[in-house]
């Protein structure tokens, strides 16, 4: 028996290099309509609820619904649909009520003692990721001060980043 390698598949490659262009919301920062804040706070609500930075952009009302259509368009990016609401599953009677995910929050332990809360999110895996996120933030070294819970944070003060679950908090 011998074995025979497959036909090769011709490949159509265009010649030409593709654009990288930056994500959409860059351009917002650039042009000097979101901050770095605003935008950093948006990926870290991505991370908590799963939505697109641009749709919490607008939700915030940071910026108008018009101005990122006209964004996406630029793009060439579709606006998502609304999702679709699906019923919660009832609960079987011999396993009872599934429990909820345990909440955490997400929080920057200053040298003073003080917690500056930089988010919440349900679940230990969502949290991990939020306090990866917050950590991102902290560790730049682009010389600007972090800003979280409606003040700048000196670096030099920040001790850790700690996940507190919901039940720990007093």
């Amino acid at each position: 028996m011998t074995l025979q390698a497959p036909a090769p598949i011709p490949v159509e490659a265009s010649q030409e290099p593709a654009l990288l262009r930056p994500p959409p919301e860059a351009e917002l920062v650039q042009a000097g309509k979101l901050s770095m804040g605003q935008l950093a706070q948006a990926h870290r609500d991505r991370l908590e609820t799963g939505k697109q930075v641009l749709d919490i952009i607008v939700d915030r009302g940071w910026i108008s619904a018009e101005e990122v259509a006209e964004l996406r368009a630029a793009y060439g990016i579709e606006t998502p649909a609304p999702p679709a609401m699906q019923a919660a599953p009832e609960p079987s009677p011999e396993t009872g009520a599934v429990p909820p995910a345990a909440r955490y929050t997400i929080a920057i332990r200053l040298t003073n003692g003080d917690l500056i809360t930089a988010g919440e999110t349900e679940g230990s895996d969502k949290a991990a990721a939020l306090g990866h996120a917050v950590v991102a933030d902290l560790t730049k070294e682009d010389g600007e001060w972090p800003f979280f819970g409606g003040r700048y944070i000196n670096p030099e003060t920040i001790v850790s980043v700690d996940l507190l679950p919901e039940d720990s908090q007093s």
